[in-house]
C-alpha cells in the first residue's frame, strides 16, 4: 500500500488574473492512517473545469493548498467504508493528487448539500462521491465515464429534456459547440431531428463542429456580420437556445428567439475566460452567474421564454436512465464522445494552464495512469 501521495499545490498569486506554470507547486504528502468510515482511492483521471482559475483568484482555492472540488474517475485501493468496495471504479471529488482519502459520509466541495433521494441513490452525502456499475465500467474507458456520464453529459442530457421534447420542427441553438456540454447538447438535438445550428470561434473550429458534430451549420460568433449571418441561418427564428455562454452572446441570441420559445443557461464561459476575472465578495444568484442579465429577463418575460437554471445535481436521482439512453446513442453511433486528454500526472499544470492559452475541443482531462 503507498505511503505517500504526490499533490500539486496552489504556490504562488497570480498577477493580473493571469494564469502560469509559476502557480504550480509539487510537494510529497504522508498518506494518513485510513479511519473507520474511509477508503483510500488511486485517481485515475481528473476532469479540468472552466472554474479552475477563478477558484484560484476568488480564494475557494486557498495558498498552499490544492483544488479539493475536481470531479475524478478513482479506483478504490483499501476500504473501511462499506459503500466503498476495493476494486471499485468511483466518481468522487479529488485535489489534484494521485491518491485521495474519501468517505461516503463527506459533504461535498463547494457545493450545497444534495438532495435526499441523490442521497440515497449514491449511497454518500455528496452529489458527486458514487460507485459506477460495472456495466458502465466495462463498457467505458475513464475519459467517457467522466464525460459523458459524468457533469458534461448529464447536462446536456437533463438540458435538453427540461427544454424539450425537443422535435424535428425545432429551430436550436447551442452556445459553445466546441465545449464539453455544447458538444453533446448539439449531437442530442440533431438525434431528436431538430436543425441545429453552432457557435465557435473562427472558420477552423466551425468547420470541425459540423464535420465532427453532423449538425447544419455553425457561425463564426468573432465575424463582424455575426447577427446577419444568425438571421439567415434562423428566419423563422429560434426555438431553443442551450447556453453556457452568457454575455453579449446570449443578449444577442435571445433577441432573435420566439415567442415561447426555451432558453437552457448552465454556465458563464465568457466570463471564465475573460482576461480580467471578476471576483465579487459575495457569489451571485446562479441566473447572473450564467450571464442572464436583466436586459435578457426584461426579454424573456415579453416573450413568454420558458427559462432553465440549475446545477445539474438536482437531476441526478435520475442519472442511472440517463447513463442507459447516453450509452444506448454511444452504442448505436450516433453520439460520439469528445475527450481531450492530457497524459501523465507531471502535465497536470501545463493542462491547467493550456485551457485558457489554447483552443481545444470538448473536456480537458488529465489522466494519472496508463488506461
Amino acid at each position: 500500500m503507498p505511503t505517500k501521495l504526490r499533490q500539486w499545490i496552489f504556490a504562488k498569486p497570480m498577477a493580473d488574473d493571469v494564469l502560469g506554470l509559476e502557480q504550480f507547486e509539487l510537494r510529497e504528502v504522508a498518506i494518513p492512517e485510513l479511519q473507520q468510515g474511509q477508503a483510500l482511492v488511486r485517481v485515475k483521471l481528473l476532469n479540468i473545469h472552466s472554474g479552475t482559475r477563478a477558484r484560484m483568484a476568488g480564494g475557494m482555492t486557498r495558498l498552499g493548498d490544492t483544488d479539493r472540488s475536481n470531479y475524478a474517475c478513482a479506483e478504490v485501493i483499501r476500504s473501511r467504508d462499506p459503500t466503498f468496495r476495493e476494486g471499485d471504479v468511483i466518481a468522487c471529488q479529488a485535489g489534484w493528487q494521485d491518491f485521495q482519502i474519501v468517505s461516503s459520509g463527506d459533504a461535498s466541495v463547494g457545493y450545497g448539500p444534495p438532495g435526499e433521494l441523490v442521497k440515497a441513490l449514491n449511497g454518500t452525502n455528496s452529489q458527486w462521491n458514487y460507485v459506477f456499475r460495472p456495466a458502465m465500467v466495462k463498457m467505458w474507458p475513464p475519459e467517457v465515464l467522466m464525460e459523458m456520464f459524468g457533469t458534461s453529459g448529464m447536462t446536456a442530457y437533463f438540458g435538453t429534456r427540461e427544454c424539450g421534447p425537443l422535435m424535428p420542427r425545432d429551430c436550436v441553438a447551442v452556445a459553445g459547440t466546441t465545449g464539453s456540454v455544447g458538444s453533446i447538447a448539439a449531437q442530442l438535438a440533431r438525434i431528436a431531428g431538430c436543425h441545429v445550428v453552432g457557435f465557435a470561434g473562427g472558420a477552423d473550429r466551425c468547420k470541425w463542429v459540423v464535420d465532427t458534430l453532423r449538425i447544419n451549420a455553425c457561425i463564426d460568433y468573432r465575424a463582424r456580420d455575426f447577427e446577419d449571418q444568425l438571421r439567415a441561418a434562423f428566419p423563422d427564428g429560434i426555438d431553443v437556445y442551450s447556453d453556457g455562454i452568457g454575455g453579449a452572446l446570449t443578449e444577442t441570441v435571445t433577441g432573435l428567439m420566439n415567442r415561447h420559445g426555451r432558453l437552457f443557461s448552465y454556465g458563464g464561459a465568457a466570463a471564465y475566460y475573460a482576461d480580467k476575472l471578476d471576483t465579487p465578495q459575495q457569489r451571485p444568484p446562479l441566473r447572473r452567474a450564467f450571464g442572464i442579465s436583466e436586459t435578457i429577463e426584461t426579454v424573456l418575460k415579453q416573450r413568454n421564454i420558458k427559462s432553465e437554471c440549475w446545477i445539474v445535481d438536482q437531476f441526478y436521482h435520475e442519472r442511472l436512465r440517463a447513463e442507459d439512453d447516453l450509452s444506448r446513442h454511444l452504442r448505436s453511433g450516433a453520439l460520439k464522445p469528445i475527450n481531450n486528454v492530457v497524459e501523465g500526472f507531471e502535465n497536470l499544470p501545463r493542462a491547467v494552464v493550456g485551457l485558457y492559452t489554447t483552443s481545444r475541443s470538448g473536456k480537458l482531462q488529465v489522466r494519472f495512469e496508463p488506461g
